[in-house]
């Protein structure tokens, strides 16, 4: 018999379900919120994961197992992952950063997963340290596709609101701004978590989302080596560069950010300089942030209702 984990409503039929499909492994059923049921926004959503689910077959990469319909409910079975957060680790070592290797050596799975799924038309978008699983045996796993891109598929919409929103600290400038996001902001949100991770760290820090949001897209990053001075040029070339706010300053693929990374020696380093201001710029950005003051609501409001299914449960 296998082990599911599940509770609340119609747990006990819903394993029912699951159990005829799923023997000899650890699940879990992945619900939508109750407020969700029959929401046709929400269906389309588990349709859309449930595909994604279905192309990708990569060891650090969570697995699904299988898709359930009883009535208006609607399910996931996936692959019960047993470890810590990545968000875990580094809370057990705060305030100081990870050791060097160990930070490159989580990062380089993340990569080589990423590159899998990339490969594969489907971009995570919410890579972010509570969505990567460090296993008993310390390998990575990636969780929570449930607001990823899938290559040449058309947009899921959303109605309705919610208060749940997720944090903004690895979201790259362009989704901030409304856009869809691919693989530059999953290679963003990477560089992002190593950044943390060698610093202690994130880059922006702000009384409230919205004050780190703004952030992201209005100013350049601190160089990393304020905050670590320890580390090589090499390293705090690569990092930064997958951080940049210009997304055609960055690293195009992932592949390139792990090649970088495996071969340090081989990176020439670059001062970092942040992105010189135009002339006039400052009445442009003016202009320009109360536009992003509103694409940040709009954000704010489509990942909170995102939230509302894919932080709901599982059960």
């Amino acid at each position: 018999m296998s082990k599911r984990w599940v509770s609340g409503r119609a747990a006990a039929r819903a394993a029912s379900t699951a159990s005829a499909s799923i023997a000899m492994s650890t699940s879990v059923l992945k619900f939508p919120n109750d407020d969700l049921i029959g929401n046709i926004g929400v269906f389309e959503r588990y349709k859309r994961e449930a595909e994604i689910g279905s192309r990708l077959n990569h060891p650090f990469v969570q697995h699904l197992l299988n898709v359930g319909e009883e009535r208006q409910d609607h399910y996931l079975v996936i692959e019960y992952v047993q470890g810590k957060t990545l968000r875990q680790v580094l809370e057990e070592h705060a305030p100081n950063p990870l050791p060097q290797k160990e930070a490159i050596r989580i990062t380089l799975q993340i990569c080589d997963a990423l590159a899998y799924c990339h490969e594969h038309g489907v971009y995570h978008r919410d890579i972010k340290p509570e969505n990567i699983m460090i296993l008993d045996d310390n390998n990575v796993k990636i969780i929570d596709f449930g607001v990823a891109l899938l290559e040449g598929a058309r947009r899921v919409t959303w109605r309705g609101l919610s208060g749940t929103v997720g944090t903004p600290d690895y979201m790259s400038p362009e989704q901030l701004r409304g856009e869809r996001g691919a693989a530059g902001s999953d290679v963003y949100a990477v560089g992002m978590m190593l950044y943390e991770m060698l610093s202690g760290r994130t880059p922006f820090e702000g009384e409230n989302v919205f004050a780190v949001m703004n952030q992201h897209v209005s100013q350049d990053p601190p160089s990393i080596l304020k905050f670590n001075p320890d580390l090589s040029p090499e390293l705090a070339t690569v990092v930064m560069r997958a951080i940049r706010r210009d997304p055609s300053k960055r690293y195009t693929s992932i592949e390139e950010m792990a090649h970088d990374l495996r071969n340090l020696d081989e990176v020439k380093p670059v001062p970092y300089q942040p992105d010189k201001e135009r002339p006039g710029g400052r009445y442009r950005r003016a202009v320009y942030l109360i536009l992003v003051i509103i694409a940040i609501c709009l954000v704010i409001i489509a990942f909170g209702v995102l939230a509302q299914l894919v932080h709901g449960v599982p059960r």
